[in-house]
Formats: C-alpha cells, structure tokens, sequence
C-alpha cells in the first residue's frame, strides 16, 4: 500500500511519481525500461527477516533490496522513508530493535553539530514505527545526522553514495516548509521545486 499523498509531494518538488510493483521477476529489467532518475523507499509494513514482524512482505523486502543494489550499482539517488530507512541499513549490515513509544507520535530530534547544507533540520517530526535503528546498529558505510531523544537513529546517509535516509513521514505533515522541500527536492535530485 502506497499512501498517496507522495504523488502530490513528488509534483511539488518537480517530478512525477511512478508506484512500482514488487511482483516482476526481472526487477533489473523492469527497472532499465522505466529508465527512473531516483528511488524513494517508502514506509509500510514490517522487514520480513524482522522477529515476530507483523504483516510482512517477503516479496517486497525482495524487490526493494534489488531496486536497492540496481540504483547504487548506477549512482542514482535513493530515499528511505521510515521503512525504506529501515531496509537500507539492514541491507547495508545494520540491525534494527523493537521501541515502544514511537508509533503515532511526535518527538524531539537531536541534529549532528554539521549536516550537510541540504539537510532540513526539524526539532520535531512525526513517528509511526515500531523498529529503530540503535546508534551501535547504524550500517557502517552510513554516517548519523539525527537521533531521538532515546538514542535511536532518526536520520542518516550514506558516506559514498547518494542515499538518505529519515524515519519521519514527511507526506504525512500538513504543511512542509521550504526548508524540508529543500532537504527532498537534493536528496532525490531534482529540479528545484515549485
């Protein structure tokens, strides 16, 4: 299921949004005719390879971590949304934990003393997951920009490729401000938005 309030936000930021199915079984080729410019790994259900996860998806947890190899492998600019952050650092060799206390809430974000210039840099967003990233089980290759105020890692990015990752939902804000188009028009590299 795909909320679809990400159509809207991709058109504000100057693109166009195209669902993808995760039933193909060439996710290589479906993707080199869709020729995409970038990847937006979005929230949802539980990673299936989780403890007791719930509603789970092995089929989509298949076509996300190859869509995942297919857009690093070319350079092209990736996304992760809550769960879409979740599986880029379990494929990237991170672990994830059980939290309570962050499913439909808001919470305060503590930001690294230097993000890079396109990163929004909210005090509070939203949260709707049940699994976080520990500061001890962010991927290697990734680097921490945020945390909550329990530790668990908010915000991250790859060191060498052009991967971001939040666990916030920003097409679930009411209203976004420039700098979070910002953040989203760079971190999916598109033209600047509307």
């Amino acid at each position: 299921m795909l909320d679809q309030r990400w159509t809207t936000l991709i058109e504000r930021l100057g693109g166009y949004a195209l669902p993808l199915t995760n039933s193909v079984s060439d996710v290589g080729a479906y993707l080199d005719v869709l020729d995409l410019d970038a990847l937006i790994l979005t929230g949802g259900n539980d990673l299936s390879m989780l403890p007791n996860a719930v509603d789970s998806a092995p089929e989509r947890d298949r076509f996300e971590a190859e869509a995942y190899c297919y857009f690093l492998q070319r350079g092209k600019p990736v996304l992760g949304v809550c769960r879409g952050a979740q599986i880029i650092n379990h494929l990237a060799g991170g672990r994830l934990v059980r939290v309570p206390g962050h499913a439909g809430t808001r919470h305060e974000l503590v930001w690294t003393d230097t993000p890079p210039a396109y990163w929004d840099c909210p005090s509070e967003v939203n949260s709707y997951h049940n699994w976080a990233i520990p500061v001890d089980g962010l991927a290697p290759d990734m680097e921490a920009l945020a945390w909550a105020r329990d530790g668990t890692v908010e915000a991250f990015h790859a060191r060498e490729a052009p991967v971001n990752a939040i666990v916030w939902h920003p097409e679930r804000e009411p209203e976004l401000d420039a700098s979070a188009l910002k953040f989203l028009t760079a971190a999916l590299d598109l033209s600047p938005f509307r």
